[in-house]
């Protein structure tokens, strides 16, 4: 079984978290200070109400009106300061989380997405908000409503009632509105994922005139995304409106008041208007919460989410580097289950591969092979099973030196927007300029990167320059030979050349062979066999022969059949055509077919893939049935060429049956030694 040791990034997360809450103590501070600068307006009214206009002193008034301006100026200070750091705290948790959630993601045997990071800046971008300038100024109320029971305990106790109030229709809109905030948000997420989906098809989309589906498809998760963002703002906004207008009416309660108390001479007027403006400055970051409580709702969601993705997220662990391998290969009862559940898609792969030795993988359709290749380069964790590498099990290998030391190229190839030097170099723009080139080199590319547009210095970029299919599995290959690795892996590296192509990778090969580079070659066209020392044969995810190419070749395992007497379940499996191999002329089949019919069986039977006609190949199956059938015909053949004159016609008939067969392309017949026996 194998166990990989990973760090859990949930830790270094909540580690995170600490240091923006601890980050936050200041914070505390400044909004204290802020709260009481707040308080200079209305000891300033007091001031002017009960002295100055009494007195009638100017130099007082200046005195006040210098002394208001100056806690104003300190305050628009505490302000800017808070929101600072406030910023600055949450871009540093962004900063130190952003790029191991990435690895994370890019880690992952499957379903890696960026919605994670999403949600990491719409966490950044909350704690910035003013809805946060709003939850610390909150804990300041007590402030206030003392202030106001000391100025007279009938105005403690409206300002007292009225924020309770406000509370209150918050939290009963956060009740009424949680399903509605809730399934809003998982729409927004389900409409980002089609319109990515959409967008990374957009080729597709404008060959086959797709926009009409698209836009049908991405717009019935956006329409469900907007009515649902209608229907919780629809309800937010009634709540929100509640408590706008309970502040007011709280605010005038609290002049009514004053001016009750200035009647019953307990008073003077300048308590309505500080009243009124001591009331408003504490219901100020109620009615604030109260009107931010869906993203806030949102971000207390969101973080939810993260750190429940975060739990299924990890990093391999630092490994101390090990010397350069040779390249020795090990499987041992490989095994590979994607999911609980299905069934396996690698069934109990063993073999070694010899360091410098170069590899064929063959086989049907679905028989597992560019799985096995996922899991020799590291890209798939096998469920049970050992793969090694020079003796030391995959494991135990840093996964950076790892991917320096095996150089791979998927079936699928992808660029990143660079120059093709930077593509090739794996983005390693540290590295010496000369090791791209060196590699380009190795794989017989460089005359062809010479020709593009800007050289090596050409950007890979959508809407500017995009290599062809034949093009780009050329730069991918110079991108697996980059760093002289010790391992290639070549997961159908010549699906998409042409006969020059073909020749640069044939090339290729032979290059890596002589630099005694392991070379394991994933591939359904024969014109590659003749290149390797090994074949191995994979069904159903099992290893049906492996070992040296003449030995498989001629074991029965694998055997030319024309593609005339082949069937559709024979056409349908195994190698495909080779387009770049010029079909032979009738005439020279017509020979080819004689020369055939007067060889004995098991030249015909078992043919070396070499010595085969240049014509299209495929990988079949064949029953016993027809197996049987067809050694009765070669029988008859042997016999009709020794037969005397009245049996010439007979085997000129079937000769001439032969020829038309031989037209067509011959394919490789997959049979067990069993049904050869």
């Amino acid at each position: 079984m194998w166990i990989e040791l990973r760090m859990s990034l949930i830790d270094d997360y909540k580690e995170e978290e600490q240091k923006l809450l601890k980050s936050f103590r200041p914070v505390w501070g400044y909004s204290l200070l802020a709260t009481i600068c707040m308080l200079a307006m209305p000891i300033f009214m007091f001031q002017v109400y009960d002295r100055i206009l009494k007195s009638k002193n100017m130099e007082t008034l200046i005195a006040m009106l210098v002394f208001a301006l100056v806690i104003l100026v300190c305050y628009g200070f505490f302000e800017s300061v808070r929101t600072r750091v406030l910023t600055r705290s949450a871009v540093k948790l962004e900063t130190r989380m952003a790029g191991l959630l990435m690895a994370g993601e890019l880690s992952r045997q499957s379903d890696p997405n960026v919605q994670c990071l999403r949600d990491l800046t719409t966490i950044r971008q909350l704690a910035s908000s003013p809805a946060m300038n709003a939850v610390f100024d909150l804990p300041m109320l007590p402030l206030f409503v003392g202030v106001l029971f000391y100025i007279h305990f009938g105005l403690g106790i409206v300002l007292l009632l009225g924020a309770l109030l406000i509370a209150g229709v918050g939290i009963g809109g956060d009740r009424a509105t949680s399903y509605e905030n809730t399934e809003h948000l998982k729409a927004v997420v389900k409409s980002a994922k089609t319109l990515d989906m959409h967008m990374n098809s957009q080729e597709l989309v404008r060959s086959q005139g797709m926009y009409r589906e698209s836009v049908k498809d991405w717009g019935a998760a956006h329409s469900d995304q907007l009515e649902r963002y209608i229907s919780s703002t629809s309800k937010t906004a009634k709540y929100s409106g509640a408590s706008k207008a309970m502040r007011q009416i709280v605010q005038v309660l609290l002049i009514a008041a004053g001016a009750v108390l200035v009647l019953m001479e307990q008073a003077s007027g300048a308590v309505i208007f500080a009243a009124a403006m001591i009331g408003g400055r504490a219901l100020m970051p109620v009615e604030q919460i109260v009107q931010s409580w869906r993203p806030l709702k949102q971000g207390y969601e969101t973080r939810l989410r993260l750190l429940e993705r975060l739990k299924e997220m990890s990093l391999p662990v630092d490994r101390t580097k090990l010397p350069r391998p040779k390249g020795d290969i090990g499987l041992d009862r490989v095994a590979y289950v994607p999911q609980p559940g299905m069934p396996p898609i690698i069934r109990g792969v063993s073999g070694h591969i010899n360091a410098g030795e170069s590899i064929a993988i063959i086989g049907p359709s679905g028989a597992g092979k560019s799985t096995l290749a996922r899991l020799i380069v590291g890209y798939l964790i096998p469920n049970a099973g050992t793969i090694t590498l020079d003796g030391q099990d995959m494991k135990v290998w840093d996964p950076t030196a790892r991917g320096l030391h095996m150089g791979y190229m998927p079936q699928q190839v992808t660029f990143f927007d660079a120059t093709v030097r930077d593509n090739i170099a794996r983005l390693r723009r540290d590295d010496p300029e000369e090791w791209a080139l060196e590699a380009a080199k190795r794989a017989g590319v460089h005359e062809l990167l010479l020709k593009l547009p800007q050289g090596y210095d050409t950007v890979i970029e959508k809407g500017k320059y995009m290599p062809s299919g034949g093009q780009g599995q050329l730069i991918a290959l110079a991108r697996a030979f980059y760093g002289n690795p010790s391992v290639l892996v070549l997961d159908e590296p010549n699906a998409s050349l042409d006969q020059e192509g073909e020749r640069i990778f044939h090339q290729a090969i032979l290059a890596a062979r002589k630099a005694k580079i392991t070379t394991i070659i994933i591939t359904q066209r024969p014109s590659v066999l003749k290149y390797v020392d090994k074949v191995m044969l994979l069904q159903n995810g099992m290893v049906k022969d492996f070992g040296p190419k003449e030995e498989v070749m001629n074991s029965g395992n694998v055997r030319a059949v024309s593609s005339a007497k082949a069937t559709p379940q024979q056409q349908a499996a195994g190698l495909k055509p080779d387009p770049n191999t010029p079909a032979q002329p009738k005439a020279s089949q017509s020979k080819t077919a004689q020369s055939n019919a007067a060889q004995p069986k098991v030249a015909q039977t078992r043919k070396q893939p070499e010595r085969a006609p240049a014509t299209a190949k495929k990988v079949v199956v064949q029953s016993a049935a027809e197996k049987a059938k067809s050694a009765a015909v070669n029988v008859a053949e042997g016999a009709s060429t020794n037969t005397k004159s009245a049996d010439s016609s007979t085997a000129s008939a079937k000769v001439s049956k032969q020829a038309k067969a031989q037209e067509a392309s011959e394919k490789i017949d997959v049979t067990s030694k069993k049904e050869e026996v």
